[in-house]
């Protein structure tokens, strides 16, 4: 009996440890480096003096612990005093180069404020409205640069998600039909990729283009 409670503990006591390592391995990965923190930022504020005027500054890093974006580990966040439009600005790994996504960042932010107010009379109360130009070819554009075309000039088709935590209306194809022709004809976007998400709440969602 006591060489079974001893085993127990001693496998207890394993178990313990490779939870606790786990777990202690885990903090470290989600913590930041304060180093590399400041080494981004003390290049970031190098770049946007060498790329932007004044109305440019640094307010927080962003440390990209669970690889939500390519090409970056760590990058700088930045506000545009004159259009409130916060980005990054970060080092490629791939070339070692700084780059910006101040024009995405400036075409998602100027697309949902155009139709935010549109899409909450329509669908009451959506959960989240996000727009991605990340996947166009703007993405690749435009670096280091805030003279940049209007955004009804602009030949892509950015993503316009309105996501739902209810399910599916009989009238939400015909409301999404209506906000394809006020994206057209009133805002005058030249394509968009739009979708109703209904987070898994029941009904199939909704996808126009144009």
């Amino acid at each position: 009996m006591r060489k079974l409670t001893k085993w127990v503990l001693i496998i207890l006591g394993c178990i313990l440890s490779v939870i606790g390592f786990i777990v202690i391995s885990f903090i470290v990965e989600m913590t930041p480096d304060k180093d590399k923190e400041e080494k981004v930022k003390a290049k970031a504020e190098e770049y946007i003096e060498s790329e932007f005027s004044g109305q440019m500054e640094i307010f927080d890093t962003l440390y990209d612990n669970m690889g939500n974006f390519n090409g970056f580990e760590y990058a700088a966040k930045v506000e545009n005093k004159d259009t409130d439009v916060q980005f990054l600005v970060y080092e490629q790994e791939s070339s070692g180069a700084m780059a910006d996504d101040y024009a995405v960042s400036f075409y998602e932010k100027t697309l949902h404020d155009l139709i935010i107010d549109d899409i909450e009379k329509m669908f009451d109360h959506p959960e989240m409205v996000t727009v991605d130009y990340e996947q166009t070819k703007i993405a690749r554009k435009y670096i280091g640069e805030t003279d940049i075309p209007d955004i009804r000039e602009l030949n892509v088709s950015p993503s316009l998600v309105i996501w739902m935590d209810r399910g599916r209306e009989s009238a939400d194809e015909e409301k999404t039909k209506e906000l394809i022709e006020i994206l057209k004809k009133e805002k005058k976007i030249p394509h968009v990729g739009l979708k109703v998400d209904y987070i898994n709440m029941g009904g199939e969602n909704i996808v126009k283009n144009y």
